[in-house]
Parts: C-alpha cells; sequence; structure tokens
C-alpha cells in the first residue's frame, strides 16, 4: 500500500467519523428545538378558553414546527352528531368549502382514527377514477412500534401508516422501517369526506383531536403543494402538539358547557326565586319570617297593608312586637312548639297590632322553616285579618238569637193578645157601672190604660217576630225624616231641643217601604230625645257615599234594577246626650236590652230587621257623656 492510499484511507475514516457526529449533533439540535416547540405550544394553549382560539393555536403551531403546507381542522359537535370544518390553512379560498356531515355516516380512514385515537399517515393514496369503483380496495395498515404495542397508556403516541394495495409498488417501504405489519383494511368507495375536503391528494395526515375521555375532531394535513408525503418526525412532533392541545380544547369545552349548565341553572332558579316571590307577594294574607332568633327577616306586601308598616320598619324587629296574646303571654309561638305539626303547623287566633296601634283579631298559622338537612332556621307567620270574620259570626249568633226569640215571643204574643182582649172588652163594661168622676172609674181607667200599653208592647213583640211584608217603590228619604221630625216635635218642643239640618241637595234614587223606614227614623229620633236633657241639639245631616258593589238583601221584592248598588246614602242622626257604655255598644241591637226605665228594647232590634231587608245597615258612633251618631246607610240605585 502506498503512502496516498493509506492517506486516503485515513481521511475516509475521519470524515465518516465527522458525518456521524454531525448527524448525532444534527439529531441533538433538533430534538431541542421540538422540545421548545412542544414548551411553547403548552404555554399557548394555557392563556385562552376559547375553543375557536385554541384550535387557531393549535393550526399555528403545527405549522410553525413542522414543513406542512396545509392544515384543516374538523370538529365534533357538543352533542357528538354532525361533524364541522372550523379552520383552515394554506387552502385556496375555493378550497376554504364549509363542511358539515353526520357523525354516524363518516367511515373508511376517519372512522379508522376515530375508533383506534391514534395518528394515520396515509401514503400513496388517491381515489379510483369513476369507472373503477366496483373495484376492490384494500389499505395496508403499519403501526409503529414505537414504546410497544401493548401498553394502553401508550396510545396516540404510535403511528399508522396506511399504504393502498393499488399503491404499494410506487411506495418505498424501507423509509419506514419502524412500522410492522398489522391489519388490512378495505376502502369504502363511497367514503367521500376526504377527496371532498383534501380534493385529489397523494398523501395526507390524519390525527386525533381527544383525550382519554373524549373526542373532539380531526387534524387533517398534506403536502400538497410540493407533493411529499409527511415525514415520520413531522408526525411525532404534530401528534404531540395535538395531544396536548386536546386536553386545553376538552377542558375548555367542559368549562364552556359548565358555565351554560350554571347559567341556565341560575335562570331556573331566578325563574323560581321570582315564581315564588309573586306567589308570595300577591298572597292576600300576611306573610312574616322570623329566623331562629325570633327575629324578622321578610314581609310580604299583604303584612305592610295590614299591620301599617313598611317592610324596612319591621326586618330585624322581634316578633312579639306585633303579637298581642290576650292570656298577656310572651313568645306564644314557643308554647305551641310542642303541639307545631311540622307539616300543617300551628293555627290560633291573636290579637294583633297595627302601626296605629289598633288591636285587630287574626288567625294567625305557625310553621318551622327547615333547611336541607331538616334543621330548623325559623317560622314563618301566616296571617289575617278576621274583623270581618268576627262581626259576620256576631251577625249570625244574633240572627241565631233573634229567630229563637222571634218563635217564642210570637206564641207567647198570640197567647196574650187574646185573653188581653177579652180583658180590655170586659174593663170597658163594667166601666159603664160608674159615674165620672167616681174614685173606682179612676181606677178603670189606670188598668185601661195599662192594658192599651201591653197591648202596644205585644203589637211590636208581633212585628219583630212576623215583620210584616215590605212594598218597596221609589221613596223621597229626606221627606220620610222630615215626616219622622214632625211626629216626634211635641218631644222636641217639651225639651226645647235644638234642631240642625242639612240634607243633599240632589238626593239620589233609594227603594224601600215608606212605612217601615218611617219607623226606623222615629224610633232613632225618639231614642236620640230621650238620651238628651233641655238645651239638648240634635243634628240630621245626609250625603251620599260613592261604593259600588252588589247589594245582599234579603227581601226578594226589591226591583231588580236596584239590585246593583251606585254607593250608599247615608242619613246620620247625631245628638249631644249621655251616649252609649262601650260594654253597651254590642247589644244595643239585641231585643229587650234598654237603658230606659219604661222603654221594651225592641226599637232597635225592629229598625235594624228592617234595615236588613232593604239591603242597608246601621252604624252607631258613641262616646259617654258626649252623644251618639246614628248612621243609616241605604244603597243608591243605578240609574
Amino acid at each position: 500500500m502506498s503512502l496516498c492510499e493509506g492517506k486516503n484511507e485515513w481521511l475516509q475514516d475521519l470524515l465518516g467519523l465527522l458525518r456521524v457526529n454531525d448527524k448525532r449533533e444534527g439529531l441533538v439540535e433538533r430534538t431541542v428545538t421540538d422540545l421548545r416547540s412542544l414548551y411553547r405550544s403548552a404555554r399557548r394553549m394555557g392563556r385562552s378558553d376559547e375553543v375557536m382560539v385554541l384550535m387557531d393555536y393549535l393550526v399555528e403551531d403545527i405549522v410553525s414546527c413542522t414543513e406542512l403546507e396545509r392544515v384543516l381542522v374538523l370538529k365534533l359537535d357538543e352533542q357528538g352528531r354532525n361533524l364541522e370544518t372550523q379552520v383552515f390553512y394554506g387552502f385556496k379560498e375555493v378550497g376554504k368549502r364549509p363542511f358539515s356531515v353526520d357523525f354516524q355516516q363518516v367511515n373508511g380512514l376517519l372512522r379508522k382514527v376515530y375508533t383506534e385515537q391514534e395518528p394515520l399517515n396515509v401514503v400513496g393514496f388517491s381515489d379510483l377514477p369513476e369507472a373503477d369503483q366496483t373495484v376492490p380496495r384494500t389499505c395496508g395498515i403499519l403501526r409503529d412500534d414505537y414504546r410497544g404495542s401493548g401498553n394502553r397508556q401508550n396510545r396516540r403516541q404510535r403511528v399508522n401508516l396506511c399504504v393502498p394495495d393499488f399503491a404499494s409498488e410506487d411506495v418505498e417501504l424501507k423509509k419506514y422501517s419502524r412500522f410492522r405489519h398489522f391489519s388490512v383494511m378495505d376502502l369504502d368507495a363511497h367514503d367521500k369526506t376526504v377527496k371532498f375536503l383534501m380534493g385529489d391528494v397523494s398523501s395526507f395526515l390524519i390525527l386525533p383531536i381527544c383525550d382519554n375521555n373524549d373526542f373532539y375532531g380531526y387534524v387533517l394535513a398534506d403536502k400538497a403543494f410540493t407533493n411529499q408525503p409527511v415525514s415520520y418526525e413531522e408526525i411525532r412532533l404534530s401528534s404531540a402538539i395535538a395531544s396536548h392541545s386536546a386536553l386545553a380544547i376538552g377542558r375548555a369545552l367542559k368549562q364552556k358547557s359548565m358555565l351554560r349548565k350554571i347559567a341556565r341553572q341560575l335562570a331556573e332558579i331566578e325563574y323560581l326565586k321570582s315564581f315564588y316571590e309573586s306567589i308570595i307577594q300577591n298572597l292576600r294574607s300576611g306573610l312574616i319570617t322570623v329566623d331562629q332568633f325570633m327575629k324578622i327577616t321578610d314581609v310580604n306586601k299583604a303584612a305592610e297593608i295590614i299591620l301599617g308598616y313598611k317592610r324596612e320598619e319591621m326586618l330585624s324587629k322581634p316578633l312579639d312586637d306585633f303579637l298581642s296574646p290576650m292570656d298577656g303571654k310572651k313568645c306564644l309561638f314557643l308554647d305551641a312548639a310542642d303541639e307545631m305539626d311540622n307539616t300543617m303547623g300551628h293555627l290560633s287566633e291573636v290579637p294583633m297590632k297595627k302601626k296605629s296601634g289598633d288591636l285587630f283579631p287574626s288567625e294567625v298559622c305557625f310553621s318551622v322553616i327547615t333547611d336541607s338537612s331538616d334543621t330548623v332556621t325559623g317560622l314563618s307567620c301566616i296571617f289575617r285579618d278576621i274583623t270581618a270574620k268576627k262581626v259576620l259570626e256576631q251577625d249570625l249568633a244574633r240572627v241565631d238569637k233573634l229567630a229563637s226569640l222571634g218563635e217564642m215571643a210570637a206564641g207567647m204574643a198570640h197567647e196574650i193578645k187574646n185573653p188581653l182582649a177579652g180583658i180590655s172588652g170586659a174593663m170597658q163594661i163594667l166601666a159603664r157601672n160608674f159615674d165620672q168622676g167616681d174614685t173606682n172609674q179612676l181606677i178603670f181607667n189606670e188598668v185601661q190604660s195599662q192594658v192599651k200599653r201591653l197591648d202596644n208592647f205585644i203589637n211590636s213583640l208581633l212585628q219583630f217576630a212576623k215583620p210584616g211584608q215590605s212594598q218597596f217603590s221609589e221613596v223621597d228619604l229626606i221627606a220620610i225624616v222630615k215626616k219622622a221630625l214632625f211626629l216626634s216635635a211635641p218631644r222636641i218642643d217639651d225639651k226645647e231641643i235644638k234642631v240642625i239640618e242639612s240634607y243633599e241637595s240632589d238626593a239620589p234614587i233609594v227603594q224601600g217601604d215608606d212605612g217601615q223606614l218611617q219607623q226606623v227614623f222615629l224610633n232613632i229620633v225618639l231614642n236620640a230625645i230621650d238620651s238628651m236633657g233641655k238645651d239638648g241639639v240634635l243634628t240630621i245631616r245626609s250625603y251620599l257615599d260613592k261604593e259600588s258593589g252588589t247589594i245582599r238583601s234579603r227581601n226578594e221584592c226589591m226591583s231588580p234594577s236596584c239590585r246593583s248598588m251606585n254607593g250608599y246614602f247615608k242619613v246620620a242622626v247625631q245628638d249631644t246626650g249621655s251616649g252609649i257604655d262601650p260594654d253597651s255598644m254590642e247589644m244595643i241591637f239585641n231585643p229587650f236590652h234598654t237603658t230606659k226605665g219604661n222603654g221594651t228594647g225592641l226599637g232597635l232590634s225592629i229598625s235594624h230587621r228592617i234595615l236588613e231587608q232593604h239591603g242597608g245597615t246601621i252604624i252607631v258612633e258613641s262616646e259617654p257623656e258626649v252623644g251618639s251618631n246614628f248612621i243609616v246607610c241605604l244603597p243608591v240605585c243605578r240609574p
């Protein structure tokens, strides 16, 4: 061997070593570059929670790290039904075709990627001509042995290689020495998805966008302009970017879904809140809620109206401030706590206090308020003003009492009146036997007077027991009042009582029985005269109180045109007498109740009964030692 030959071999060996070192240095440098790219991509994916932004980042990172020339992202909708195009890169305007297809109809290579959830690199692929569609087509699927194929956790780190049978002669399989033969797949000639999106391409890459639980879509990429297959290194790097991007996309989708769910639940809660608040606020009964310390936490509008307080004035106040138990006890609801039914609550009648200080009877239902663990957190107090109910109960009790008394009075009057008539006749015959001025004649006259008085009482009793049939017609109420004053004039003059009259200039139409109404006003005027001494003042005035409604008359003889009213025509008879004791106010309309020495106690009872038949009523206002005011209210007929 010559010196030159030896020198050449040494140079060749040295050049070989340099090439190996350069190759190793290039591999290390490329690896470092890829790691930096992955790091930057992972950091970008953490900056946004918008799905479209993350998909744009995915495409940008793949393009910046590889030589891929076209990239397309397909996204599966949230219902998992349709596959839609989302991001285009490298496509001409005519190639950016919006695409949406039923995901159940997607088959072929895309279905293979969805099933395996591993990247698939298609090499040497092209559609058959239309005339050859009946020719069987197969694709040899070669699988990368990277990190072993048996490890389930390494899925999506392997790469599949699809080599169509008719293109295998044109493919240099030695370039893919890392792949081993895995299976043969039939290609569906009817799968037009890839051709529609990518056009006539020879080689392309399909990447799944998925995590361990969900599948979100695909990345389709190729080198259509240079018509080159995708390299193994580009597949590995693009797959790694798609893998960690899928985690960010999945997180964003779950967050978006959670936010929508929260928004939907908040809307439902808001609706339910508004719904129940509307029910509570529009209750006709008052509602008060209290906490464990019996401090008021909420009230509804009815409670404000009934009690006369504003909501702000009641909050944080003790519930005891608005209750006034009749026995003087405090904490009425605590006394009844042992008897309280958690389902139905505790019902009782308790006087309550208004802001004005007035007491009114109320029906109160106390119920417990519990949380999700059945722990008592407070009480609810639902109440209503039962003043009208109490008045109605009193009226019903009085009616029942009057009915019983009426039956008894009718029987007694019938049994007394006949013998009384005989006694009166006999006394008149016996009186003829005595001369005028005889002492016995005076005695007989006195007896006759007492018999007549007794007969008048019996007639009043019969009138109370069985009032006569009313004859309704249009009446002049002012004229009736003036007639009652005329009949009372002698007694008014005897006591030198001053009469003040003030009448409505245009009195409305009132229907009623002239004789019965005259009896009512005569009774009231005579009572007023009897209650006053000398120099008293009797004031009579009339006025219209406009209040619409339906007349609740027991008398069917009232004209149908007068069944609906246009307010009340009121006549007030006010005196300056001794007034009525508050303890007697509830009994003044009871039969036989009287404060007069020679009264029967039937005048006001009969008057009240007559006014009830007329669909009206009588109101009494009185103050001891000041006087009384009797207000007769009769409904006004509509024109």
